[in-house]
């Protein structure tokens, strides 16, 4: 395997030498706009944090595909159900950690799940690609800017926004394997001081089933999946300085879905829907912004399985008023204050009172102070300071040094900690635990980015370690903490562009974690804990521009060994799980006004390998269709 790994590392590098971005799907270039990093827009050059953008031309050229789907081609993230049944939850694995340690955003709003399905992160299945216009990957340990959760990164799904004339009307119909038909329709535009965007998703699918049949019998039934999704934002420009921008978004799906692994159901059936909606706010001053945002969440779930009925409200406030000035043209400065409410209802799964419902909430505020190409050196120190209801008064904070030499080669490096309360779920259910401690959480990162051949090389390479104190896990049907967990890591991406029309993309992402906690003797145990997630991960991307109208890619995905838990009432035994690679394969011819486009997943129909221990996975599959704006 380690010759494997050496060969697929040196080929993706090879692969670099030969090729640049295209569009900002890949590494960002040092002159690009983000706004994750800081919270407000700024330069790559200005910030020493790894982030990467996904630009509108690779979401447009995954229109048939999903969020999750987008995101499991990004180095360090690794999509755990991505290539199951379309029914199945997706888990989010973020450099190791689970997805209850990256915090999802929706246009800089953290979107909160209080029913605890994924730890408080979004349910991945609510939100429809056709709504996003670019999504921004910001690595490493954030909770200074974005508070609890944001402990392995920070994903920003910035969704799309009002036109440049009245009227502009978009759409696709998509139609694929397993009797998949995707259909979208919006609305966009601006007229005076107002703009708007207003779409509707609808998806459905016969689906496989999702658990795997080894039975030889052929008895197991498809596991149908449908979702429907809408969007609305409203851009108002009051004054010359403020801005407002009501939005509401509104997700829902059923899905069919089985026993557990190798074990089929006729029966479990579940529905669940999302709300997120709220305002935000911008005052433009001569020299920096205001910001004040305000968000109202609720998920439900409502489960029908063959162990009874439950139904689960979880609801989420949000609140964030914060500020950034320029005091000189290479100082800034930026401070806020949020506030953070969850609750949650459940009506079988709480271990005293049903129908009760269990609620914290917190009050951080923040400050953070910037050096900016002060002679081509940058510095972020930022601190927060969070009052828990429940667990206290917790500080933390960030150091993140840069250097940028000639606009051509950058060095970072960044230390900081993160703090994290446990979920409602966690410590309520009949499985939690009121016992639980807050995890907390230090990281360090350092690596550089360079631009090399008149910028036809783009090549960054980080490292990182993090250590998580007082972790929280579900082990034997119970949320317990461990001592601490130790994860480090290597990422290397690249992006080459030989000639004017070929782009190649490719990285490398390793990643090993460990956890050590006192067992009945009273003696430390220390022991790997990457459950379902692997130590490496590469992928090569070509994208060809053949013509003006022909758009040509292929991405092959390599995924290495990994361990599962399978649960063997009344504990759970740990299985290996093989390596596997996938190949895809899109094609988009642009009509003008129109585009149609075909897409190939796992193009050598590969059917022997795990991704979740005792899941049925997709084999070959496709999905082709138009999309159109005019």
């Amino acid at each position: 395997m380690k010759k494997t790994h050496l060969v697929l590392t040196a080929g993706i590098l090879a692969a670099g030498h030969t090729a640049q971005s295209q569009d900002s799907t890949q590494v960002s270039q040092l002159n690009t706009v983000v706004v994750t990093a800081t919270k407000f827009n700024k330069k790559q050059s200005e910030t020493g944090k790894v982030l990467t953008v996904i630009g509108p031309q690779t979401i447009g050229h995954n229109t048939g595909r999903t969020v999750a789907d987008v995101l499991n081609e990004q180095a360090g993230i690794v999509i755990g159900g991505a290539f199951s049944n379309p029914g199945k939850n997706r888990e989010v694995y973020f450099r190791g950690a689970t997805s209850q340690y990256t915090t999802i955003l929706m246009d800089g709003i953290p979107v909160a799940d209080a029913t605890g399905l994924t730890g408080n992160a979004i349910d991945l299945r609510f939100l429809p690609i056709d709504q996003v216009e670019r999504i921004e990957i910001l690595r490493g340990t954030s909770t200074t800017l974005y508070g609890s959760d944001a402990i392995a990164g920070v994903i920003n799904i910035i969704t799309k926004k009002g036109g440049t004339k009245p009227v502009n009307v978009y759409g696709d119909l998509v139609y694929g394997s397993n009797r998949s038909l995707k259909g979208s329709a919006g609305l966009r535009g601006k007229q005076d001081n107002v703009d708007y965007n207003i779409s509707f998703t609808h998806f459905t699918t016969d689906g496989i089933s999702e658990a795997a049949d080894t039975t030889g019998t052929g008895d197991f039934d498809r596991d149908g999946y449908t979702s429907n999704g809408l969007n609305a934002t409203v851009g108002i420009q009051a004054t010359e300085n403020l801005r407002l921008q009501p939005f509401l978004f509104f997700s829902d799906y059923k899905s069919s879905f089985d026993g557990g692994p190798f074990v089929d159901s006729k029966l479990n059936k579940n529905k669940s829907n999302a709300l997120h909606s709220g305002v935000r706010a911008q005052y433009d001053l001569s020299k920096g912004a205001i910001f004040g945002n305000f968000a109202y969440q609720k998920v439900t779930r409502d489960d029908e399985t063959d162990w009874g009925k439950t139904f689960t409200d979880g609801r989420a406030y949000y609140g964030d008023l914060y500020g950034h000035y320029d005091i000189t043209s290479w100082f800034q400065v930026m401070a806020g204050a949020e506030y953070r409410k969850s609750e949650l209802t459940d009506t079988a799964n709480f271990k005293d009172v049903k129908y009760r419902t269990r609620e914290q909430h917190s009050t951080s505020p923040y400050v953070a102070l910037f050096l900016k190409d002060l002679h081509g050196f940058n510095m972020e120190l930022g601190g927060r300071y969070t009052l828990h209801s429940q667990f206290g008064n917790q500080f933390t904070y960030t150091i993140n040094p840069s250097y940028v030499f000639s606009d051509k080669f950058k060095v970072f490096a960044s230390v900081a900690s993160g703090f994290k309360a446990p979920t409602l779920t966690s410590l309520y259910s009949i499985y939690g635990n009121k016992d639980l401690k807050a995890e907390d959480a230090v990281s360090y990162e350092a690596g550089a980015q360079t631009f090399l051949f008149n910028n036809k090389l783009d090549l960054r390479v980080v490292g990182f370690r993090r250590n998580i104190k007082n972790q929280i896990s579900y082990i034997n049907y119970k949320y317990i903490n461990y001592n601490q967990q130790k994860d480090k890591g290597v990422e290397v991406e690249v992006i080459a562009h030989p000639i004017e029309k070929l782009t190649v993309k490719g990285f490398y992402a390793y990643v090993d974690g460990e956890v050590t906690t006192v067992g009945g003797s009273g003696k430390d145990t220390t022991y790997s804990n990457l459950i379902r997630r692997p130590n490496h991960t590469g992928q090569i991307e070509i994208g060809f521009q053949a013509t003006k109208k022909l758009f040509v890619s292929t991405t092959v995905k390599h995924t290495g060994t990994r361990n599962d838990l399978f649960y063997k009432f009344p504990r759970s035994e740990n299985v290996a799980l093989d390596p596997y690679t996938m190949w895809n394969a899109y094609a988009e011819y642009n009509l003008g006004k129109a585009r149609v486009f075909f897409n190939a997943n796992n193009i050598t129909n590969n059917k022997k390998y795990w991704e979740i221990y005792g899941y049925a996975t997709l084999g070959f599959n496709m999905q082709s269709g138009v999309s159109f704006s005019f």
